[in-house]
C-alpha cells in the first residue's frame, strides 16, 4: 500500500508542475496579428511592407507581433480594407488618405474618422514611362493611345487621370485606359500591347527598372515648372521631384517630375502601446531600413511628420515623437473622444 505521506508528496509535485505549466502558458504573449496591405508587387509598397513586417516580427516577437505584408490594388483598396477591418495597417498615398478621412473627392460622403497616420514615408514619384516607338513626347500625345493609368481604384489611377486631365487636357474618353499592375504593364509594353504606363512609387521602382533594362526602348516624360503650377492650383498635394540621371539603365539625364508623399496608416482601434512599439522599432532601426530599399533612404525621424495632410496621427506615434523632441503640428494631434 502506498503511504499517505507519499501520496501527499506526489500531489504536491503535481500541483507544482501544474502551476509551472500555468505560468508558462500565461506568460506567452497574446498574438498581435498585423496584416499590412501594400500595392502591386512591381511597385515600392510591397517590398517595403515586407521589410517592415520582417523587422517587427524579429524585434517584437516578445510582444506577440506577427506581421505580414500583402499585395493589393493600391491605396484605395488599402483604405477600404482599413475601414472594414480586413487589414490593420497599410501604406497609402497621403492625398487619398485625406480624401478618405474627410469624406471628400473619391470618398465623398463616406468619411473614415477612425483613420490614423503612424509616420510619413517617401514621395511617391510620378513616372510616365512610354515606348520610344510610340512617338509620345508630351501628355497630349497620349490621346488615342493605349496607356495604363494604374490598377482599378488605386492611388496611381486617381493620380494618372488627374494629371492627364489637368496638365494634358485629356478626358477619360480621349485615351484607351488599361488597368494593370506595374510588372504587367512592363510586360505588355515589351509585347507591343501598350504604349505607356504611369508607375507611382519610390525611386527606383522595380517594374520601371525592368522595362528600362529590357530590349524595348523607353523613356520618361518630363513635367515642367508650368505643368507643376497648373496641377498645384487644383491638386495641392504634389511636390516637384527630380529623378537623378542613371537611376535607370540608359537614363543618362535628370528627369524633372512630380511626387506625392505616402504614409504608413492604421485604424485608431490599434492600441497605443502597440503603435508606440511599432514606430519606435522603425526609428531605432532606421539605418537598417534605409539600407534595405532605396526609397527608404528618404525616411528619417526628422521627416516623419513633415508634408502630411491634416489626418490625425495615432496617439502611440505622437507619444514616441514627443519623447524624441519632434514638434508635432497641432493639426495632426488626435482629438480626445
Amino acid at each position: 500500500m502506498i503511504s499517505r505521506s507519499r501520496i501527499i508528496r506526489v500531489a504536491a509535485i503535481c500541483s507544482i508542475l501544474l502551476a509551472m505549466t500555468g505560468l508558462s502558458v500565461s506568460a506567452a504573449p497574446a498574438k498581435n496579428y498585423l496584416a499590412v496591405v501594400t500595392g502591386s508587387t512591381g511597385g515600392t509598397y510591397y517590398p517595403v511592407g515586407t521589410i517592415l513586417a520582417a523587422l517587427w516580427n524579429e524585434k517584437l516577437a516578445h510582444l506577440g507581433v506577427a506581421a505580414s505584408a500583402q499585395s493589393s490594388g493600391g491605396t484605395t483598396e488599402n483604405l477600404n480594407m482599413i475601414r472594414t477591418g480586413e487589414a490593420e495597417m497599410a501604406i497609402a498615398m497621403t492625398n487619398l488618405t485625406w480624401f478618405n478621412y474627410s469624406g471628400t473627392e473619391t470618398f465623398a460622403g463616406k468619411p473614415n474618422t477612425d483613420l490614423r497616420i503612424i509616420t510619413g514615408l517617401w514621395p511617391d514619384v510620378t513616372q510616365f514611362v512610354v515606348t520610344k516607338a510610340s512617338k509620345i513626347d508630351t501628355l497630349q500625345d497620349i490621346r488615342g493611345r493605349r496607356f495604363c493609368t494604374g490598377a482599378m481604384g488605386s492611388g496611381t489611377e486617381y493620380s494618372s487621370r488627374a494629371i492627364l486631365r489637368i496638365v494634358g487636357g485629356l478626358a477619360d474618353k480621349d485615351y484607351r485606359a488599361e488597368h494593370l499592375g506595374y510588372f504587367e504593364s512592363s510586360a505588355a509594353m515589351q509585347n507591343g500591347q501598350l504604349d505607356g504606363f504611369n508607375s507611382e512609387g519610390g525611386v527606383p521602382t522595380s517594374a520601371v527598372s525592368e522595362i528600362f533594362a529590357s530590349q524595348t526602348s523607353v523613356k520618361l516624360l518630363e513635367f515642367s515648372d508650368g505643368d507643376y503650377a497648373k496641377l498645384a492650383q487644383e491638386v495641392p498635394f504634389y511636390v516637384q521631384y527630380v529623378i537623378p540621371a542613371n537611376t535607370y539603365k540608359g537614363q543618362t539625364q535628370d528627369v524633372k517630375t512630380l511626387g506625392v508623399k505616402c504614409a504608413l496608416i492604421c485604424s485608431s482601434k490599434l492600441s497605443d502601446e502597440l503603435v508606440y512599439n511599432l514606430v519606435k522599432t522603425m526609428y531605432d532601426n532606421v539605418a537598417r531600413l534605409q539600407s534595405s530599399h532605396k526609397a527608404m533612404e528618404y525616411v528619417t525621424l526628422e521627416r516623419a511628420v513633415q508634408g502630411l495632410p491634416p489626418v490625425p496621427l495615432h496617439p502611440g506615434a505622437v507619444k514616441f515623437y514627443r519623447e524624441k523632441g519632434i514638434n508635432v503640428p497641432e493639426n495632426l494631434i488626435p482629438k480626445a473622444k
